[in-house]
């Protein structure tokens, strides 16, 4: 195998991972999304400033989840595109692959637990 076949390889590789990615990323929008309508029919059962004040704080985490789950949409975009190009390109890849996969690893991980502690204030409010 000789190296431009070895590239190519390894960019039909990244790019499966890419395609991957962008399917969990939108998982992830539609579970946020899901969580934050639960967020809202919760607001119906419990009439407490204590609870008001933790649905409040968990709102504006999962508005901003939503934000970075675009963001970093954009950015695995932007990289799948680039490895779309044939014969690639000479200038560098949009984003670093070592950093793009640690923050797929890191929204993933920051996911499950907000979520976690989501569903637990509604347990603790016997909510559910």
């Amino acid at each position: 195998m000789n190296n431009q076949e070895e590239i190519r390889g390894k960019n039909l590789q990244d790019q499966q991972i890419c395609r991957g990615w962008l399917s969990i990323l939108e998982a992830l929008r539609k579970e946020n999304t899901a969580l934050l309508d639960r967020l809202t029919d919760s607001l119906r059962f419990v009439n407490s400033r204590a609870f008001l004040d933790q649905a409040e704080a968990f709102q504006e985490k999962m508005i901003s989840k939503n934000e970075s789950l675009k963001l970093l949409r954009h950015e695995v975009m932007e990289q799948l595109d680039w490895l779309d190009i044939v014969p690639q390109p000479r200038e560098e890849a949009p984003h670093d692959w070592p950093v793009l996969t640690h923050d797929m690893r890191k929204m993933q991980e920051e996911f499950e637990k907000m979520k976690t502690a989501f569903n637990n204030l509604l347990r603790n409010w016997q909510i559910e």
